[in-house]
């Protein structure tokens, strides 16, 4: 009897497991319809897309859509200037206390959990430690997000607009701009390539064994491993910061490298400013078998297989075919 329970066991547990990650991912993709929508009503009142970061100052595309998230309070808590809201704490560890007002109150969003920003198939922990680029600027309790912005579909390196000019103004919807320098937004005439076929938003995989391993070391500026998370980020609130792909990816480079080539960022070959590196960080990722779930510009999810043909990811990547890294004509 015993034994026949064990084979009964044994051939309904794939099937539940099988039924959960259907659940997990109907989930995921309901969020990422969420933030296709959320999107979709930011670019109705404000005649563009969002910028995908601000170097100089520190925001995501993700702090954007806050207010379309029914979540206009907390949009309220940061302050969007530079030098006067800061996106980590400096002076050793801290209190909520401390969090309460200028220069620090930003600190508290990046501590806050917002569900729709976290796929549940990815099993995030809810907090995790964090040391930025700046030593000594540290964020106690970080919470790590699932879903990056499309940037670029031709760019396989986040560098910032004082190394080399590459994410800025690239050629994806959700690109980086200089804070408070007039720097062109992507409005829907300029997505030529059409709604339904340019992505918008993505999932990732934050790898967080490797944030537990290093999270409390100051990062390297281009980024040391595959870490993401969502609002804000210390290291981009200067033009000198260049992780980027804390918040943003790129079609440039493969779905799923953190499985196919997991040691990108680890081995002495391939030190955190290698193409490998970068290509591992940017990379669209995801803990369901065969691919990632993306929202496009018009709002429509979809399942990505990993296997696709690399022209056609990175055509998704393009809002207007293969653009510059330095468009005109906005």
């Amino acid at each position: 009897m015993i034994a026949i329970i064990g084979i009964l066991v044994a051939l309904l547990l794939p099937a539940v497991q099988s039924a959960r990650e259907s659940a997990r991912r109907a989930q995921c993709q309901n969020n990422l319809k969420q933030l296709g929508l959320s999107m979709a009503n930011y670019e109705s009142a404000r005649r563009s897309y969002p910028p995908g970061a601000q170097y100089a100052e520190g925001s995501f595309w993700s702090f954007h859509l806050l207010p379309y998230l029914e979540e206009a309070n907390a949009k309220e808590l940061i302050t969007i200037n530079e030098g006067d809201g800061q996106w980590a704490f400096n002076g050793g560890s801290y209190t909520t206390a401390d969090l309460a007002g200028p220069p620090y109150q930003n600190v508290q969003l990046l501590e806050t959990v917002f569900s729709v920003m976290r796929c549940p198939s990815a099993a995030l922990p809810q907090h995790q430690f964090d040391g930025t680029a700046d030593p000594g600027w540290i964020v106690q309790r970080r919470v790590p997000g699932s879903y990056l912005g499309c940037a670029t579909g031709l760019i396989r390196f986040q560098d910032s607009p004082t190394k080399g000019r590459k994410l800025w103004m690239a050629d994806g919807v959700l690109y980086p701009v200089l804070f408070n320098k007039n720097d062109p937004l992507v409005k829907l005439r300029k997505i030529t390539d059409g709604l339904s076929n340019t992505l918008l938003i993505a999932e990732t995989v934050h790898d967080a064994d490797e944030q537990d391993r290093i999270g409390r070391e100051a990062e390297d500026p281009e980024g040391d491993h595959k870490d993401h998370w969502y609002i804000g980020s210390d290291d981009m609130d200067t033009n000198k910061g260049s992780d980027t792909s804390e918040g943003l990816g790129s079609t440039a480079v493969g779905i799923n490298l953190h499985l196919s080539d997991p040691m990108a960022c680890k081995e002495k070959s391939a030190l955190p400013g290698s193409t490998r590196c970068h290509a591992l960080q940017l990379s669209f990722s995801s803990e369901h078998p065969g691919g990632v779930q993306g929202v496009y510009c018009d709002g429509s999810v979809h399942f990505i297989e990993e296997d696709i043909d690399a022209n056609a990811w990175r055509d998704l990547g393009t809002r207007a075919g293969q653009l510059p890294e330095l468009p005109g004509g906005f």
